[in-house]
């Protein structure tokens, strides 16, 4: 049956946005900002929003910053302002004066030094990945300074980052496996930055349940400062790491999310982590790997936004 003109607008505007919400969001305007404590500088960028209390955005990596989670997290500031942080040695914050500062303890320092200098007395935590190590820290050694805690796709502990190279072999197979390893050191660390959006799309099963189009992959690249000294030192930090010795001091009501098909810390072994939390919940998105907040943006932030708002 032909469409009339009605229709066939009707149709192009479907069209239309269904391709809008296949692409990257487009970013908000954002506050950046850098603040100087004790003995390095912290990049902050800053999205205001109405709330008292902030939420601050802590990337995984380690070696990566802020920008792959922008601007997918940007919809948490329509209740509260909500500051991204590089971590000290990434992305666009300095380096500690000496290579034993690449600590997750003097990592969580940073974050009570940066608190007080923004004159917050307490804030809410979400963080990513290797990030969620040093909230974790940060919760059990400083507790004064968080009033809730989300942790995404979390690292446990060691074991898992030992067991990543086993799984990404399985998951990616021989080619795949040695295609990830091409773009590597010895040491483990990434040869060249501008190869981040081949390793990203590398990566496919561990990372993603399916993976998202190559625009969105490039921007998630575009913009971001790849450190291979915090790499090669935070890493090594990671396979000492053992949430379960801090469980127990954790006592900031704490939500844990996780992705159904996350192959790289598995959705069984978050779960785990939220059981051993004295106030611990946990969160699974459906058809979602290790970065829910892109495959399941909506999902995503209304159950962050429901958490915090408790």
């Amino acid at each position: 049956m032909p469409l009339d003109r009605r229709q066939l607008l009707a149709a192009f505007a479907l069209g239309a946005a269904s391709c809008r919400r296949a692409t990257t969001p487009a970013a908000p305007a954002a506050r950046v900002r850098d603040v100087r404590l004790p003995s390095v500088t912290l990049h902050t960028v800053e999205l205001a929003g109405p709330g008292r209390t902030s939420r601050w955005v802590l990337h995984g990596g380690p070696g990566l910053d802020h920008t792959y989670l922008r601007p997918w997290l940007d919809p948490l500031a329509a209740v509260a302002p909500l500051v991204y942080v590089d971590l000290r040695g990434h992305g666009r914050s300095s380096s500690p004066p000496e290579a034993e500062g690449y600590t997750l303890a003097d990592t969580a320092a940073d974050l009570v030094a940066l608190a007080r200098a923004r004159g917050e007395s307490s804030v809410d935590v979400v963080a990513h990945d290797f990030g969620a190590a040093i909230a974790l820290t940060l919760a059990a050694r400083h507790p004064e300074v968080i009033r809730r805690l989300v942790l995404v796709a979390p690292l446990r502990d060691g074991e898992q980052v030992r067991a990543v190279a086993r799984r990404s072999r399985e998951a990616l197979g021989e080619a795949g496996w040695a295609a990830i390893q091409a773009l590597s050191t010895p040491q483990g660390t990434l040869r060249d930055p501008r190869s981040l959006p081949r390793l990203f799309r590398g990566l496919g099963r561990m990372w993603w349940h399916r993976p998202p189009s190559d625009a969105t992959i490039d921007a998630m690249a575009r913009s971001m400062t790849y450190r291979a000294e915090a790499d090669a030192n935070f890493l090594a930090a990671a396979r000492r790491f053992d949430a379960r010795s801090l469980a127990s001091e954790v006592r900031a009501p704490t939500l844990v999310v996780s992705g159904d098909d996350d192959l790289t810390f598995r959705a069984e072994e978050s779960r785990a982590l939220a059981e051993l939390l004295p106030h611990g919940r946990y969160h699974e998105l459906a058809a979602a790997g290790h970065l829910p907040f892109i495959e399941q943006p909506a999902a995503f932030v209304r159950a962050v936004n429901d958490f915090l708002a408790a």
